[in-house]
């Protein structure tokens, strides 16, 4: 039987009835999904997202010290894969319009309904169960060389935090290694897992020197390289550096 995959969230509310019945509504819905961690403020989410590596974030708009729409930007630049549901207390349009410019899920308006909520955890969860393969292997029957190579590349962005190898490439696309091996070098001069490494290690240069804080063995864990060690060695075969040197050079300090 398939384990079912449970999904990891975070709640940010200042009002803390209000976030309680956020929790205590997303618990009564029966979705494989959990609590790691819950705050009042934007900042501390993030900080929460370093270290709890959440799927996605439930958050207010109106929050001291970092506001919503400002955590939203800072998941959409530096944590892409983690998607945002935001809340409001506000039907305005502006709100709406600038955390689509971030790649928000779902904008949901206060008081909360069950209904909406659900609707919106449910997509989350469809999004989050395709990109970790929990879906049908894509009809590819009749595409060019030319179009395969482009929904492998598309796939390859989405999910190169997971554990991708050929052998699961092969079966999602339904065609033999060899040949999507094939058809992947004509159109990207690398092989499918030089260019996962090439965009993990893109997303670890990011991270390094936008979250200095972030400690280096977190950064590989997030962009799929849990062996701190192996993520050092992929990183300087990379870039010609180990993470500590790279983000010494950038920082500066």
């Amino acid at each position: 039987m398939e384990k079912t995959l449970t999904y990891k969230y975070i709640v940010a509310e200042d009002e803390p009835l209000i976030r309680h019945n956020v929790l205590k509504k997303v618990a009564s819905l029966d979705l494989p999904v959990e609590s790691v961690g819950d705050t009042g403020d934007g900042q501390t989410a993030l900080n929460l997202v370093k270290t709890n590596f959440p799927h996605f974030v439930i958050t207010d708009i109106r929050m001291p010290v970092m506001d919503g729409l400002q955590l939203a930007r800072c998941l959409y630049e530096s944590y892409p894969a983690v998607k945002c549901v935001i809340l409001s207390g506000y039907d305005d349009f502006k709100y709406a319009q600038e955390a689509l410019k971030y790649g928000v899920s779902d904008f949901l308006l206060k008081p909360l309904k069950k209904e909406e909520l659900q609707t919106a955890l449910q997509k989350i969860i469809l999004c989050l169960d395709a990109e970790h393969q929990n879906c049908s292997p894509i009809d590819t029957r009749g595409f060019s060389p030319e179009k395969l190579n482009e929904l492998v590349v598309n796939y390859l962005r989405t999910n190169f935090r997971t554990d991708i190898s050929l052998s699961r490439l092969s079966e999602q696309f339904g065609f033999s290694q060899e040949y999507l091996t094939k058809v992947f070098k004509k159109y990207n001069h690398d092989t499918p897992l030089k260019f996962i490494s090439k965009l993990r290690v893109a997303a670890a240069q990011q991270l390094l020197i936008n979250e200095p804080n972030m400690e280096i063995k977190q950064v590989g864990e997030y962009v799929g390289y849990p062996d701190p060690s192996y993520f050092s060695r992929v990183f300087k075969s990379n870039t010609g550096e180990y993470p500590s040197e790279y983000r010494l050079r950038c920082l500066g300090c």
